[in-house]
């Protein structure tokens, strides 16, 4: 890596490719759009232009059409999960982003495809298809938020809705080449959603700009714009054990040249440590989910009209990756006791990053900085294994090293792009801080943005 050692208004509206005409026009252009691409599986569902009321004439989103992940439920058009046993599933309701964006003037164009119940990070669906990277078909899209970063890649919403439990926003959006947000769990709504893990489980923004998830974050929570202090240098640390490991080598040349850049323009990069980060989220990460979607999932079946079952709807499953996750989640049950063991350790995960963001004087970081996923897109189809340059690794394990350990803290974080390799793939830059420090993060990604453009 070329990483040298390190030295120790946000509310305007920039969705220049959503504007011009009426919102009908806009909504049926975008439709249009979303077929013209259908090759690359990114949507379940497309609105009929003709049969869609426009949203509201006033409000910041006013015509703006957005694509929504295809397990936010959305009180006009079906949430299917992408898995066979919720196909017709008609829940009647608008998760709280996709009802707030409605009231802020948004159209929803349609629902996005996904890796099967939000249970993966490929978004190879076997029940409706593989979600294909725009910028090479025979390249995972990532996921599961797949269909959403491909709908922004590609031009046919600027924003999008998707969910991320274990990266599954920031994974697509570094895939794809565009911006990425998983807010603090909690802050964006944390029901009316097929899930996985209410303790992990949180609704986010895909989009071209980090001017744009500002704006959408606003939007949904009512929170005016932060600021990072600009009498002082942007602060972040530089976590290298862990978060820079066993990195392909073009990730690892695009991120050290991101970081030298930034550290040219002045930005103080402090190298710090998540001690024991991974290891924790090893111990607790999965076993919540295990515990949680056994939990959850009925209850929301349960909330549907003429729902399935969960054995009903496992039964069906399609993808065998997900097949399996759930089967052994039911015939190997994490136990109460268990399952609060590990929210302890989640807290310990907590205190891990809130010592990392620390500095000696007793400040703060500004957020934490690091690659988004240690290699590009896999090829479609490498399920299991792929090749990371001429070692072969697990997919899942892999591709997630970085974005689990604050998914399982609940902590904000952001992804946008820094550079592709020579083949054209695109390279993210994340950037993560603690619970409840979302405006903070966002203003330091405009600055980032700003400085890597």
């Amino acid at each position: 890596m070329s990483y040298r050692a390190p030295v120790t208004r946000l509310d305007r509206l920039d969705l220049s490719r959503s504007r011009g005409g009426s919102a009908a026009e806009r909504l049926s252009a975008a439709a249009d759009r979303a077929h013209a691409v259908g090759h690359l599986g990114a949507f379940i569902t497309v609105v009929d232009p003709d049969a869609t009321h426009p949203g509201h004439p006033e409000g910041a989103l006013a015509g703006v059409p957005v694509a929504v992940k295809d397990n936010l439920d959305t009180a006009d058009l079906p949430t299917t999960g992408g898995t066979p046993a919720l196909h017709e599933s008609r829940p009647g309701r608008d998760h709280h982003a996709v009802a707030m964006l409605r009231e802020a003037g948004a159209t929803v164009v349609g629902k996005t495809n996904l890796h099967e119940l939000a249970f993966g990070i490929t978004s190879n669906n076997a029940a409706y298809g593989p979600v294909r990277n725009p910028h090479d078909p025979d390249r995972v899209a990532g996921g599961s938020s797949g269909g959403s970063a491909v709908a922004v890649a590609v031009g046919v919403t600027a924003v999008a809705l998707g969910t991320d439990t274990g990266g599954s926003m920031r994974v697509p959006a570094s895939f794809c080449g565009v911006v990425g947000f998983r807010p603090t769990t909690g802050r964006w709504g944390s029901d009316r959603v097929v899930p996985l893990s209410t303790t992990r489980d949180t609704a986010g923004a895909l989009a071209t700009t980090v001017a744009d998830v500002v704006l959408l974050d606003q939007v949904v929570t009512g929170d005016g714009p932060a600021t990072v202090p600009t009498a002082r240098a942007l602060r972040l640390g530089v976590p290298l054990p862990g978060f820079f490991d066993g990195l392909h080598p073009e990730v690892s040349d695009r991120v050290g040249e991101a970081l030298d850049r930034l550290a040219d323009a002045g930005v103080e990069l402090v190298e710090v440590d998540v001690a024991s980060g991974h290891e924790l989220d090893a111990r607790c990460g999965f076993p919540i989910v295990f515990h949680e979607v056994v939990r959850d999932l009925p209850r929301y079946l349960a909330s549907l009209p003429a729902g399935p079952t969960l054995d009903e709807l496992v039964a069906q499953v399609a993808s065998p990756d997900v097949r399996g996750a759930l089967e052994h989640a039911l015939a190997a049950p994490v136990s109460e006791e268990t399952h609060a063991e590990c929210l302890r350790l989640r807290e310990q995960l907590r205190e891990a990053y809130a010592r990392a963001l620390t500095l000696p004087d007793g400040g703060r970081l500004d957020a934490l900085v690091y690659p988004t996923v240690p290699l590009p897109a896999p090829p479609v189809g490498d399920d299991l294994t792929t090749d990371l340059a001429g070692r072969e690794v697990p997919v899942f394990a892999t591709v997630v090293q970085n974005t689990a350990p604050g998914s399982t803290a609940g902590m904000p974080a952001l992804t946008l792009p820094c550079g592709t390799t020579a083949a054209g793939l695109p390279v993210g830059l994340s950037l993560e801080s603690l619970p409840g420090a979302d405006g903070t993060l966002l203003a330091a990604a405009r600055r980032v943005e700003q400085l890597l453009s």
